[in-house]
């Protein structure tokens, strides 16, 4: 019998039985490489190296860290929501907001015009242009400055016939400002139509006297707030002729001054009050008085009333219209 089928025979059998043992080792090299990650960074020793080590290589520096892999990642943080600062729709928002009104005739012909800001340009609720005539705030301002020292110093105001409607005065040296709001000694606001004038006295420790004179003013028509309440007071003689109901020339700018108040502070209603010492010319003026604002203003009805006031017994010159704005 030979011996070389039984040799080949064997070799045979032993490199598949050998051959088997190697593909089950890579197997299991293969499922524990699956359950170990293979790590995606490596971190560089801290070692120095010279520069001869460095050969060759990438120049890294110490500890920074080397990326070789990719590994998805999801982003949990959440981000931050900020609210910008600036609103766009500002300026339509305070023109359609229910606290106001829209004085403008084409509100009852279009929706838009209450969302189109290019209207707005050519709507007549906006404030016409007028010179003022009306006092605003304080009625006078003064600055006091004086190079010697000053004992004490007394302010006075005058009316047109002379008599004092306010006082005050200090000690020492005087503020660097002196206002007033023109209200009298009893609280009450001076009345519009009338000529007023000031004059400061200030006094060293001996007693001699610096007078400065104000120049007089007068006082066509107030601006102020009383009890919660936009006030604005008139002169009748600035609107209305003597004894009778037609305009005077400045009545019409004055009007629309009044016009350009009430549209800015108007809220629910307006009361106007007219006072004259002639009663019989009162309904007149209060008839033209309406007259002329709704022609000016377009508000709700019912949202506007007018109500003579008799003054028996007094002047001309204390002939006046107060609108209240609430």
């Amino acid at each position: 019998m030979r011996k070389e089928p039984i040799v080949v025979f064997l070799f045979i059998l032993w490199s598949f039985l050998f051959g088997q043992d190697q593909d089950t080792q890579k197997r299991k090299t293969s499922a524990e490489t699956l359950k170990t990650p293979k790590p995606i960074v490596d971190t560089l020793k801290t070692k120095p190296e010279t520069t001869d080590t460095l050969k060759g290589k990438r120049p890294y520096e110490i500890g920074e860290e080397v990326i070789r892999g990719e590994r998805p990642y999801l982003i949990e943080e959440k981000k931050l929501f900020v609210v910008p600062p600036l609103n766009p729709f500002f300026l339509i928002e305070e023109r359609i907001k229910p606290t106001s009104y829209i004085y403008d005739e084409r509100l009852y012909y279009s929706v838009d015009s209450l969302t189109i800001p290019s209207l707005f340009i050519s709507a007549n609720y906006l404030r016409v242009p007028v010179k003022r005539k009306f006092i605003y705030g304080n009625v006078l301002v003064l600055f006091p400055q004086f190079e010697k020292t000053v004992a004490h110093w007394r302010l006075v105001i005058y009316d047109g016939s002379g008599s004092v409607v306010k006082q005050a005065k200090g000690e020492g040296m005087p503020p660097g400002t002196i206002v007033w709001d023109g209200r009298k000694d009893n609280g009450e606001i001076i009345a519009p139509g009338e000529v007023y004038s000031f004059a400061f006295y200030a006094y060293d420790a001996l007693g001699n006297e610096t007078e400065i004179l104000g120049e007089a003013r007068k006082i066509s028509g107030l601006f102020y707030e009383e009890k919660g309440k936009k006030v604005i007071s008139i002169s009748a003689r600035e609107i209305f002729k003597e004894t009778s109901s037609e305009l005077t020339p400045q009545a019409f700018e004055i009007l629309d001054e009044a016009a350009n108040l009430i549209k800015e502070n108007f809220k629910r209603e307006i009361t106007v009050f007219v006072y004259s010492p002639k009663e019989e010319i009162l309904s007149f003026w209060c008839q033209s008085i309406e007259r002329e604002l709704k022609k000016r203003i377009l508000l709700p009805k019912g949202t506007i009333s007018v109500a003579p006031r008799f003054l028996p017994g007094g002047q001309p010159k204390y002939s006046k219209i107060d609108i209240f704005i609430n």
